[in-house]
Protein backbone atom coordinates (compact mmCIF):
# COMPACT_ATOMS: atom_id res chain seq x y z
CA UNK A 1 0.00 0.00 0.00
CA UNK A 2 2.72 2.48 0.72
CA UNK A 3 4.45 1.71 -2.56
CA UNK A 4 1.26 2.62 -4.68
CA UNK A 5 0.60 5.86 -2.44
CA UNK A 6 3.98 6.81 -3.29
CA UNK A 7 4.12 5.94 -6.87
CA UNK A 8 0.77 7.78 -7.29
CA UNK A 9 2.34 10.70 -5.89
CA UNK A 10 5.00 10.65 -7.81
CA UNK A 11 3.06 10.26 -10.77
CA UNK A 12 0.93 13.42 -10.06
CA UNK A 13 3.99 15.35 -9.28
CA UNK A 14 5.38 14.49 -13.15
CA UNK A 15 2.21 15.64 -14.39
CA UNK A 16 2.10 18.51 -12.69
CA UNK A 17 5.64 19.51 -14.49
CA UNK A 18 4.27 18.34 -17.54
CA UNK A 19 1.58 20.53 -16.86
CA UNK A 20 3.42 23.59 -16.59
CA UNK A 21 5.42 22.79 -19.89
CA UNK A 22 1.88 22.74 -21.85
CA UNK A 23 0.83 25.93 -20.31
CA UNK A 24 4.48 27.59 -21.14
CA UNK A 25 4.26 26.62 -24.62
CA UNK A 26 0.58 27.89 -24.91
CA UNK A 27 1.50 31.63 -23.61
CA UNK A 28 4.15 30.94 -26.53
CA UNK A 29 7.24 30.85 -24.31
CA UNK A 30 8.48 27.54 -25.81
CA UNK A 31 8.01 26.50 -29.29
CA UNK A 32 9.42 23.29 -31.06
CA UNK A 33 12.66 24.57 -31.45
CA UNK A 34 13.19 25.36 -27.87
CA UNK A 35 11.71 21.86 -27.23
CA UNK A 36 14.20 20.15 -29.85
CA UNK A 37 17.24 21.86 -28.13
CA UNK A 38 15.89 20.52 -24.90
CA UNK A 39 15.74 16.96 -26.45
CA UNK A 40 19.27 17.05 -27.12
CA UNK A 41 20.70 18.09 -24.15
CA UNK A 42 18.60 15.24 -22.42
CA UNK A 43 19.56 12.58 -24.43
CA UNK A 44 23.49 13.53 -25.16
CA UNK A 45 24.04 15.23 -20.84
CA UNK A 46 21.25 14.30 -18.40
CA UNK A 47 20.74 10.40 -19.38
CA UNK A 48 24.13 9.33 -19.69
CA UNK A 49 24.56 11.61 -16.48
CA UNK A 50 21.82 9.53 -14.97
CA UNK A 51 23.38 6.49 -15.72
CA UNK A 52 26.56 7.22 -14.66
CA UNK A 53 25.11 8.02 -10.91
CA UNK A 54 23.15 4.93 -10.49
CA UNK A 55 26.39 3.06 -11.02
CA UNK A 56 28.63 5.09 -8.94
CA UNK A 57 28.77 3.00 -5.53
CA UNK A 58 30.67 0.48 -3.98
CA UNK A 59 30.63 -2.49 -5.56
CA UNK A 60 28.76 -5.51 -4.21
CA UNK A 61 29.06 -8.91 -5.76
CA UNK A 62 25.29 -9.37 -4.79
CA UNK A 63 24.20 -6.12 -6.19
CA UNK A 64 26.29 -7.23 -9.91
CA UNK A 65 24.30 -10.32 -9.82
CA UNK A 66 20.91 -8.14 -9.24
CA UNK A 67 22.42 -5.76 -12.07
CA UNK A 68 22.68 -9.29 -14.60
CA UNK A 69 19.44 -10.17 -13.24
CA UNK A 70 17.81 -7.04 -14.20
CA UNK A 71 18.93 -6.49 -17.50
CA UNK A 72 17.58 -10.31 -18.44
CA UNK A 73 14.24 -9.53 -17.30
CA UNK A 74 14.53 -6.40 -19.26
CA UNK A 75 15.35 -8.39 -22.41
CA UNK A 76 12.58 -10.47 -21.67
CA UNK A 77 10.34 -8.18 -21.19
CA UNK A 78 10.97 -5.92 -24.42
CA UNK A 79 10.98 -9.36 -26.61
CA UNK A 80 7.41 -10.39 -25.29
CA UNK A 81 6.15 -6.60 -25.97
CA UNK A 82 7.46 -6.72 -29.54
CA UNK A 83 5.65 -9.77 -30.19
CA UNK A 84 2.27 -9.50 -28.30
CA UNK A 85 2.49 -5.53 -30.29
CA UNK A 86 2.85 -7.49 -33.84
CA UNK A 87 -0.40 -9.90 -32.73
CA UNK A 88 -2.59 -7.87 -31.36
CA UNK A 89 -1.59 -4.18 -33.30
CA UNK A 90 -2.52 -5.12 -37.31
CA UNK A 91 -1.80 -2.45 -40.41
CA UNK A 92 -5.37 -3.14 -41.52
CA UNK A 93 -6.78 -1.37 -37.93
CA UNK A 94 -4.53 1.34 -37.60
CA UNK A 95 -2.95 3.65 -40.48
CA UNK A 96 -0.19 4.38 -38.37
CA UNK A 97 0.57 0.80 -37.63
CA UNK A 98 4.63 1.20 -36.80
CA UNK A 99 4.28 4.44 -34.87
CA UNK A 100 1.40 2.73 -32.78
CA UNK A 101 3.51 -0.41 -31.87
CA UNK A 102 6.07 1.76 -31.31
CA UNK A 103 4.04 4.01 -28.45
CA UNK A 104 2.80 0.15 -26.98
CA UNK A 105 6.09 -1.74 -26.82
CA UNK A 106 8.02 1.15 -25.52
CA UNK A 107 7.86 2.83 -22.05
CA UNK A 108 8.83 6.05 -20.58
CA UNK A 109 11.32 4.55 -18.51
CA UNK A 110 13.58 6.77 -19.16
CA UNK A 111 11.83 10.15 -17.62
CA UNK A 112 9.54 8.38 -15.56
CA UNK A 113 10.77 5.02 -14.09
CA UNK A 114 13.89 6.46 -11.87
CA UNK A 115 11.82 9.20 -9.96
CA UNK A 116 9.15 6.82 -9.34
CA UNK A 117 11.43 4.00 -8.25
CA UNK A 118 13.69 6.38 -6.41
CA UNK A 119 10.68 7.31 -4.35
CA UNK A 120 9.51 3.69 -3.74
CA UNK A 121 12.62 1.64 -3.58
CA UNK A 122 15.71 3.83 -3.08
CA UNK A 123 19.07 4.11 -4.92
CA UNK A 124 19.73 0.32 -4.84
CA UNK A 125 16.45 0.07 -7.07
CA UNK A 126 17.73 3.14 -9.25
CA UNK A 127 20.91 1.05 -9.62
CA UNK A 128 18.99 -2.21 -10.87
CA UNK A 129 16.73 0.42 -13.04
CA UNK A 130 19.78 1.69 -14.88
CA UNK A 131 20.11 -2.21 -16.39
CA UNK A 132 16.31 -1.96 -17.78
CA UNK A 133 17.21 1.12 -19.42
CA UNK A 134 20.05 0.35 -20.63
CA UNK A 135 18.20 -2.62 -22.39
CA UNK A 136 15.47 -0.73 -23.52
CA UNK A 137 17.76 1.84 -25.65
CA UNK A 138 19.24 -0.55 -26.87
CA UNK A 139 16.04 -2.18 -28.29
CA UNK A 140 14.71 0.88 -28.97
CA UNK A 141 17.52 2.30 -31.43
CA UNK A 142 17.19 -1.35 -33.16
CA UNK A 143 13.83 -2.57 -33.15
CA UNK A 144 12.01 0.93 -32.65
CA UNK A 145 13.88 2.21 -35.39
CA UNK A 146 13.68 -0.11 -37.39
CA UNK A 147 9.97 0.05 -36.88
CA UNK A 148 9.67 3.18 -38.39
CA UNK A 149 11.98 3.18 -40.76
CA UNK A 150 11.84 -0.17 -42.48
CA UNK A 151 14.57 -2.48 -43.10
CA UNK A 152 15.97 -0.60 -45.99
CA UNK A 153 17.01 2.63 -44.07
CA UNK A 154 18.27 0.89 -40.63
CA UNK A 155 21.62 1.32 -39.24
CA UNK A 156 23.11 -1.28 -36.87
CA UNK A 157 25.60 1.59 -35.79
CA UNK A 158 22.71 3.79 -34.24
CA UNK A 159 22.20 0.94 -31.90
CA UNK A 160 25.16 1.53 -29.85
CA UNK A 161 26.28 5.83 -31.17
CA UNK A 162 23.78 6.95 -28.48
CA UNK A 163 24.17 8.15 -25.03
CA UNK A 164 21.45 6.04 -23.82
CA UNK A 165 23.35 2.61 -24.47
CA UNK A 166 26.81 4.46 -24.17
CA UNK A 167 26.25 5.98 -20.99
CA UNK A 168 25.13 1.98 -19.51
CA UNK A 169 28.06 0.56 -21.60
CA UNK A 170 30.67 2.48 -19.87
CA UNK A 171 28.90 2.94 -15.81
CA UNK A 172 28.61 -0.91 -16.50
CA UNK A 173 32.42 -1.36 -17.07
CA UNK A 174 33.26 0.92 -14.63
CA UNK A 175 31.43 -0.70 -11.99
CA UNK A 176 32.01 -4.58 -12.95
CA UNK A 177 35.40 -4.67 -13.97
CA UNK A 178 37.33 -1.67 -12.42
CA UNK A 179 34.91 -1.39 -9.64
CA UNK A 180 35.87 2.50 -9.92
CA UNK A 181 34.23 5.21 -8.11
CA UNK A 182 34.49 9.16 -9.40
CA UNK A 183 36.32 11.39 -7.16
CA UNK A 184 34.12 13.86 -5.05
CA UNK A 185 34.11 17.03 -7.44
CA UNK A 186 33.28 14.56 -10.56
CA UNK A 187 30.69 12.87 -8.75
CA UNK A 188 29.08 15.78 -7.11
CA UNK A 189 28.44 17.24 -11.02
CA UNK A 190 27.10 14.01 -12.54
CA UNK A 191 24.95 13.89 -9.71
CA UNK A 192 23.54 17.78 -10.26
CA UNK A 193 23.55 16.90 -14.01
CA UNK A 194 21.07 13.73 -12.86
CA UNK A 195 19.27 15.73 -10.98
CA UNK A 196 17.32 17.70 -14.32
CA UNK A 197 15.87 14.55 -15.32
CA UNK A 198 12.76 14.57 -14.19
CA UNK A 199 12.22 18.16 -14.50
CA UNK A 200 13.26 18.81 -17.92
CA UNK A 201 11.37 15.84 -18.91
CA UNK A 202 8.24 16.68 -17.94
CA UNK A 203 8.75 19.78 -19.05
CA UNK A 204 9.76 18.84 -22.32
CA UNK A 205 6.82 16.57 -22.85
CA UNK A 206 4.27 18.71 -22.15
CA UNK A 207 5.58 21.21 -24.59
CA UNK A 208 5.00 18.51 -27.46
CA UNK A 209 1.55 17.70 -25.40
CA UNK A 210 0.43 21.11 -25.74
CA UNK A 211 -1.28 21.32 -28.86
CA UNK A 212 -3.45 17.86 -28.16
CA UNK A 213 -7.17 18.46 -27.68
CA UNK A 214 -9.12 16.28 -25.69
CA UNK A 215 -11.39 14.94 -28.60
CA UNK A 216 -8.36 13.59 -30.40
CA UNK A 217 -7.95 11.35 -27.60
CA UNK A 218 -10.65 8.96 -27.72
CA UNK A 219 -10.62 7.00 -30.62
CA UNK A 220 -9.73 3.79 -31.35
CA UNK A 221 -6.15 4.49 -33.23
CA UNK A 222 -5.68 5.80 -29.50
CA UNK A 223 -7.24 3.73 -26.73
CA UNK A 224 -5.83 0.32 -27.88
CA UNK A 225 -2.29 0.93 -28.13
CA UNK A 226 -2.30 2.70 -25.14
CA UNK A 227 -4.59 0.30 -23.11
CA UNK A 228 -1.59 -2.64 -24.34
CA UNK A 229 0.64 -0.19 -23.21
CA UNK A 230 -0.45 0.90 -19.57
CA UNK A 231 -2.40 -2.64 -18.65
CA UNK A 232 -2.10 -5.51 -21.00
CA UNK A 233 1.64 -5.49 -21.07
CA UNK A 234 2.37 -5.38 -17.55
CA UNK A 235 0.30 -7.45 -16.67
CA UNK A 236 1.14 -10.02 -18.52
CA UNK A 237 4.46 -9.46 -17.57
CA UNK A 238 4.02 -9.27 -13.93
CA UNK A 239 2.10 -12.82 -14.68
CA UNK A 240 5.38 -14.34 -16.41
CA UNK A 241 7.52 -12.78 -13.28
CA UNK A 242 5.62 -15.03 -10.91
CA UNK A 243 5.37 -17.89 -13.22
CA UNK A 244 9.73 -17.49 -12.88
CA UNK A 245 9.76 -17.45 -9.42
CA UNK A 246 11.56 -13.91 -9.79
CA UNK A 247 11.08 -13.23 -6.03
CA UNK A 248 13.29 -16.31 -4.99
CA UNK A 249 16.14 -15.78 -7.51
CA UNK A 250 18.13 -13.68 -5.22
CA UNK A 251 18.04 -11.80 -1.73
CA UNK A 252 16.53 -8.53 -3.94
CA UNK A 253 14.42 -10.32 -5.70
CA UNK A 254 11.08 -8.65 -4.85
CA UNK A 255 13.03 -5.32 -5.61
CA UNK A 256 14.37 -6.55 -9.00
CA UNK A 257 10.17 -7.65 -9.24
CA UNK A 258 9.13 -4.28 -8.56
CA UNK A 259 11.83 -2.11 -10.43
CA UNK A 260 11.26 -4.05 -13.75
CA UNK A 261 7.43 -4.06 -13.41
CA UNK A 262 7.45 -0.75 -12.77
CA UNK A 263 9.78 0.78 -16.01
CA UNK A 264 7.33 -1.46 -17.70
CA UNK A 265 4.55 -0.07 -16.73
CA UNK A 266 5.20 3.64 -17.55
CA UNK A 267 3.26 5.44 -20.30
CA UNK A 268 4.57 5.58 -24.10
CA UNK A 269 8.20 6.55 -24.36
CA UNK A 270 9.07 10.28 -25.10
CA UNK A 271 10.86 8.59 -27.80
CA UNK A 272 7.33 8.38 -29.72
CA UNK A 273 7.40 11.68 -29.93
CA UNK A 274 10.92 13.08 -30.35
CA UNK A 275 12.09 10.26 -32.48
CA UNK A 276 9.12 9.98 -34.94
CA UNK A 277 9.24 13.85 -35.14
CA UNK A 278 13.32 13.84 -36.22
CA UNK A 279 12.20 11.51 -39.36
CA UNK A 280 9.55 13.65 -40.42
CA UNK A 281 6.73 11.62 -39.25
CA UNK A 282 3.48 12.55 -37.49
CA UNK A 283 4.55 13.01 -34.29
CA UNK A 284 1.05 14.62 -33.08
CA UNK A 285 -0.40 10.87 -33.17
CA UNK A 286 2.78 10.01 -31.08
CA UNK A 287 2.10 12.68 -28.72
CA UNK A 288 -1.56 12.13 -28.39
CA UNK A 289 -0.18 8.09 -27.38
CA UNK A 290 2.05 9.51 -24.68
CA UNK A 291 -0.78 11.74 -22.86
CA UNK A 292 -3.59 9.60 -22.58
CA UNK A 293 -0.92 6.63 -21.36
CA UNK A 294 0.37 9.29 -18.95
CA UNK A 295 -3.06 10.23 -18.01
CA UNK A 296 -4.52 6.57 -17.30
CA UNK A 297 -0.88 5.81 -15.57
CA UNK A 298 -2.27 7.99 -12.81
CA UNK A 299 -4.92 4.73 -12.08
CA UNK A 300 -2.87 1.98 -13.97
CA UNK A 301 0.70 2.08 -12.53
CA UNK A 302 -0.16 2.08 -8.44
CA UNK A 303 -3.06 -0.40 -9.32
CA UNK A 304 -0.82 -2.64 -10.55
CA UNK A 305 2.23 -1.83 -8.15
CA UNK A 306 -0.42 -2.48 -5.26
CA UNK A 307 -1.45 -5.67 -7.35
CA UNK A 308 2.52 -7.18 -7.34
CA UNK A 309 2.74 -6.29 -3.72
CA UNK A 310 0.27 -7.99 -2.34
CA UNK A 311 1.04 -10.98 -4.65
CA UNK A 312 4.10 -11.01 -3.83
CA UNK A 313 4.30 -10.71 0.26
Amino acid sequence: MIAAVLTLHQILLMLTLLSVGAICARLGWFDEQIAQALSKFLLWFVTPALLLDAFNQPFRTDMAYGLLLSGMLAVLFHIMAAILAQLLIRPRHFTQCAIARMGAVYSNCGFMAFPLISAVLGTDGVFYGSAFVGVFNLFLWTHGRRLLVGRERFHLKNAVCNAGVLGTLVGAVLYLFFHFQFPSLASDFISTLASLNTPLAMLLIGIFLSQCQLKDLLCRNVILPVLLRVSVLPLTFLFLLLCLHVPAWHSAGPTLLMVTLLCASCPAAASTVLMTSSLGMDSSYGARLVLMSSLLSVLTIPGISLLASWLIQ
